[in-house]
């Protein structure tokens, strides 16, 4: 039965996820006034919506040490909620992926104070106890997603029928699947290595820009060139090749040597930015999972917008 504890989570993670999609002005990605050709605002909120109860049963599996197993079920099912939830294809592969075994750890912590140093290592202890069955189900859930540019890989390809007869043969769990993928994905290096990104990157540039910002959207933003600044984005690298995601990268730490959306002229070179990746259909969309996990880390700390 779920406690009120895992329905603060799940609340976390579903406010995280509506917050990330309205922020504004991101650059190449949906926002509260900018549209992609499949996929807007209302259709990343509705998605956010039906992922609730994954979140809260994330929770609930993690406060009752229940994880094995079971949490690759629940990513599949988050997936499915998020596609059947509307027409604009995958909304939030990548976040579910990055979400549900954080909402695990969060539940695992109970009605404890939350820390960020905590959440970190149990979700690591979370990611190596998920075994086979959980790494087979994750695997089904990328291939139902189809994420923009996913192509074939030489091993574990999803698309492969003769991965998921491996997965079982060799009982993988889905750090050391996950570690096939290093340096193709960055959420797959992120669940690898234990969240990195979230953790040392966007989570503390979060908490700084909070600070120096009238408004936690514009925190939000430059968080998001933050992580955008630190590797070419792998969902970019894929649909338009490593080449636009190293020129990404580098306009994203020059809008953020300026003062990102802080300044006028921080403003300007990101809306040269977001120019240059909608003439191009180019979208941040990995950093932007990156950013819904470390929004979802900050309120589960407790911050209050």
């Amino acid at each position: 039965m779920l406690s009120e504890s895992d329905s603060k989570v799940a609340w976390c993670f579903t406010t995280a996820l509506l917050l990330e999609a309205a922020a504004h002005p991101k650059p190449g990605l949906v926002d509260r006034v900018n549209p992609l050709k499949e996929i807007d605002i209302f259709r990343l909120s509705a998605s956010a919506a039906a992922l609730y109860p994954y979140f809260a049963s994330a929770a609930l599996l993690g406060r009752l040490g229940r994880v094995r197993g079971a949490l690759g079920r629940l990513v599949l099912r988050g997936v499915k909620a998020s596609l059947n939830s509307q027409r604009g294809g995958n909304a939030h592969l990548g976040a579910i992926l990055l979400a549900i075994p954080l909402a695990a750890a969060a539940g695992r912590l109970g009605n404890r104070p939350v820390s960020a140093h905590d959440l970190r290592k149990i979700a690591r202890r979370i990611l190596l106890d998920m075994d086979w069955r959980d790494a087979t189900r994750v695997l089904e859930a990328i291939r139902l997603s189809s994420p923009g540019g996913l192509g074939r890989v030489p091993f574990l390809d999803v698309n492969d029928p003769r991965t998921y007869r491996l997965l079982r043969q060799r009982r993988a769990g889905l750090v050391e699947v996950f570690r096939c993928y290093s340096g193709r994905d960055m959420v797959a290096d992120e669940l690898a290595q234990g969240y990195p990104l979230v953790f040392e990157v966007c989570h503390p540039s979060l908490r700084r820009w909070e600070k120096e910002a009238d408004r936690f959207e514009e925190a939000c933003v430059n968080a998001l060139l933050e992580v955008m600044s630190r590797r070419p984005d792998t969902h970019i690298a894929r649909r338009r090749g490593i080449h636009v995601a190293r020129i990404t990268q580098r306009l994203a730490s020059d809008v953020l040597s300026e003062g990102g959306v802080l300044t006028r002229r921080g403003l300007r070179y990101l809306r040269e930015l977001d120019n240059y990746l909608r003439r191009i259909d180019a979208r941040p969309g990995s950093s932007a999972d990156i950013l819904a996990a470390a929004i979802g880390v900050r309120l589960l700390e407790g911050l209050r917008l």
